[in-house]
């Protein structure tokens, strides 16, 4: 069940598009000016949480959600929408900021929000969250299309429903009409870590491969969601569950990773646990910071290199139906001993390998080093040295090979990024 469905009779009126008079019959149809090709005013690997800290909080909130990896602070248009962009300028974090409020509990503005059109550190918009149906699509892209040609060089997107629950106009559809009038990236999120111990193993994989598709076939990125709030039928994330979901995120070639959420709503149900990262009530770090921090980190200090690769395939040691099983010989990996490991291959913009192997033990209350495994590594002939970019637990650098074998001390869910150098014939 997606956020938007979960939370739809408590927050219809802030979790939707707004209404509009725009109708398409069918997406295809729809011909909005062309937004020219502009690079991006923000440099950096995109790491969000869907609800920092609100403009009502302390700049001492603000620099925990700075010191945590992330790399983006998004503003909601609330009471605190102007304070929120003082103090994300004051601890260095560029904005993407939202059209529409997000409910939660911090109370809408006095006054209508005027949004800053020459703001430097403002480098994006989010349109809306989780369109349903041809008309709420149409009105999403159009707006997309305006803020884009407006300033190309700020980020325009609405995130999307997970593809199984995406409906009439399916995701595939909505894509498509989406980048042909000028959507810069693709957003959508996905929850499937149940409350009982349980994972939505099949959808994950099922909807992180149709994202990727459409990637891939359309030149555009993707960015992807971990869950780390327990409400309703999902459970709280623990350190392996986390770890899985951003490494597996990454091994598919997302571009940016997103949390949900990081602040938390304080008026939730009492049922619901509303603390995240952080507890809303006091801003105080909870258990799963510091495992958040070190995921940010790690992925922030190899950003540059993953937004440089190309997505050539995954594989995994034990495939949901329907998805690659590794096969002996067929990569530069030729071999691949693990209890269950996936791996994610790559290139860069002058051809050479890279490879995200992942660990995917992970499960409800266990930590990445309960959850270790020792994955071992065969790599073809033509392979005369592989080095680790990045390895979260681990020491990067040149491995040490013997008979073409490595073996690696990986934690769960966490992946090792590899690069190789390999001989031409």
């Amino acid at each position: 069940m997606n956020r938007c469905t979960i939370l739809l009779a408590a927050l219809l009126s802030s979790w939707v598009c707004p209404a509009h008079t725009l109708e398409a019959e069918n997406l295809g149809e729809l011909n909005l000016p062309p937004v020219p090709p502009t690079p991006w005013a923000f440099k950096g690997f995109p790491i969000m949480a869907w609800w920092p800290p609100p403009g009502t909080a302390s700049l001492e909130d603000f620099k925990n959600y700075k010191d945590a990896g992330f790399t983006i602070y998004c503003a909601n248009p609330d009471a605190g929408f102007e304070q929120s962009l003082s103090l994300s300028k004051q601890v260095g974090l560029p904005v993407i900021a939202w059209r529409t409020q997000q409910g939660f509990s911090t109370p809408g503005p006095k006054q209508p929000v005027v949004f800053p059109i020459r703001d430097p550190n403002i480098v994006g918009w989010i349109v809306c969250d989780e369109p349903s149906g041809t008309d709420a699509v149409t009105q999403a892209i159009t707006e997309t299309n305006r803020l884009m040609r407006e300033d190309p060089t700020r980020r325009a997107f609405f995130n999307l429903l997970p593809p199984n629950a995406q409906g009439n106009p399916n995701t595939g559809a909505v894509i498509q009409a989406a980048i042909h009038n000028g959507m810069p990236v693709v957003s959508y999120d996905n929850y499937v870590l149940n409350a009982d111990g349980s994972d939505r193993t099949q959808e994950y994989f099922n909807n992180l491969e149709t994202i990727r598709t459409a990637s891939l076939r359309h030149k555009v990125p993707f960015w992807a969601f971990a869950l780390s709030l327990k409400h309703w039928g999902y459970r709280r994330p623990s350190e392996s569950d986390l770890r899985w979901n951003q490494y597996m995120n990454l091994a598919y070639g997302a571009k940016g990773l997103w949390y949900f959420c990081y602040w938390g709503p304080s008026n939730w149900d009492s049922k619901w646990d509303n603390k995240a990262i952080v507890n809303p009530a006091t801003g105080a770090k909870t258990d799963i910071f510091d495992c958040v921090k070190a995921i940010n980190r790690s992925v922030g200090a190899m950003g540059d290199v993953l937004l440089g690769l190309t997505h050539e395939d995954v594989v995994h040691t034990a495939p949901p139906a329907g998805h690659r099983t590794f096969r002996p010989g067929q990569y530069w990996i030729s071999g691949l001993a693990a209890r269950n490991a996936a791996i994610g291959f790559f290139h860069d913009a002058a051809g050479a390998p890279y490879a995200m192997v992942v660990n995917q033990l992970h499960g409800m209350n266990q930590s990445a080093k309960a959850t270790a495994d020792m994955i071992e590594l065969t790599f073809a002939p033509s392979v005369t040295a592989v080095t680790a970019v990045n390895w979260l637990d681990g020491q990067p650098g040149k491995l040490t090979l013997k008979d073409h074998k490595a073996t690696l001390p990986v934690q769960g869910g966490t992946g090792v990024l590899l690069k190789a150098l390999i001989q031409q014939p």
